[in-house]
């Protein structure tokens, strides 16, 4: 009997350091990560249409040294804008999964997410966000939510938690001692632990309020196709395009900071669901503010 496709699926949160953790990752010489972090192959009917074929393009896979295949979308938990994900992913009995997912101080997220969706105006996949603006102003996204609603979108993925498929660690843990808070997430993998140099670099960090134009945003679309070999641009041209449009970026204004009304509103709204992330699934959230 053949070996089982094996991967490790970073399943979100979105803005709670998805991208770090999956470089970190990327790191193990026994995993090969995919040259598109997020593929949405799980997500997305357009997608999972092109078949495991298609999606193991994507991936450096080299059997003499990998165990693992390692992708990040952190489509598969904004849920109930998408749906499905977990049917897809066991869908096929040779595929064996691990799941990871990291969440943040659930506030400090939705400040993230909105300025990071006001600049790239993608909230669900490569969809343009329907959303004139995404700043506080224009009041808060139901996405952005529902993301953050962490215990209900582990809801989703009960069926993994019971296989002992799934494991769930804090952005604050892994920025005060990373060592710490990998170790554990080494010991699931089956894996022995990468050695950190010092502390880790924060990856695709939303601080910057500046939009990129709106040209390379559309072209950035195209990316799953570019990462599979199917480019429809030379590599010099869409090198030259992304310097080109990415230093003409426009400023994003708006208010990306919660008020104290809207605080002590989601303080409320959230309030069930983290102590459920807590008692349920065993979360410390001990360094959220």
């Amino acid at each position: 009997m053949s070996e089982p496709h094996r991967y490790i699926i970073i399943i979100g949160a979105m803005k709670s350091g998805t991208t770090t953790l999956f470089d970190v990752l990327a790191r193990h010489p026994a995993i090969a990560p995919a040259s598109y972090k997020e593929p949405g192959f799980f997500a997305f009917d357009d997608v999972w249409a092109q078949g495991f074929d298609w999606f193991d393009t994507l991936f450096d896979f080299d059997p003499a040294r990998h165990r693992y295949r390692l992708e990040a979308s952190t489509d598969y938990t904004k849920a109930p804008f998408v749906t499905g994900v977990w049917d897809r992913m066991t869908a096929r009995p040779d595929v064996d999964l691990k799941l990871l997912y990291i969440v943040r101080d659930p506030l400090k997220r939705l400040e993230s997410h909105a300025r990071h969706t006001e600049r790239n105006r993608r909230e669900i996949g490569r969809q343009v966000s329907p959303r004139p603006s995404h700043s506080f102003d224009a009041g808060i996204s139901p996405v952005s939510l529902a993301i953050s609603a962490y215990a209900s979108q582990l809801d989703q993925y009960a069926e993994a938690r019971a296989q002992g498929r799934l494991h769930v660690l804090t952005l604050e843990a892994l920025q005060a001692d990373p060592d710490a808070a990998l170790a554990p997430v080494w010991a699931f993998l089956g894996l022995d632990p990468l050695a950190l140099e010092g502390t880790l670099q924060a990856s695709n960090a939303a601080g910057s309020q500046t939009r990129v134009h709106p040209l390379w945003a559309a072209l950035t679309g195209i990316r799953p196709l570019l990462a599979a070999g199917k480019a429809v641009l030379p590599g010099g041209l869409r090198q030259a395009l992304r310097q080109r449009f990415r230093k003409r970026a426009v400023e994003v204004t708006g208010r990306f900071r919660l008020d104290p009304a809207e605080t002590a509103f989601l303080e409320d709204f959230y309030k069930a669901d983290h102590d459920r992330l807590r008692t349920d699934y065993g979360v410390d959230t001990s360094l959220w503010n």
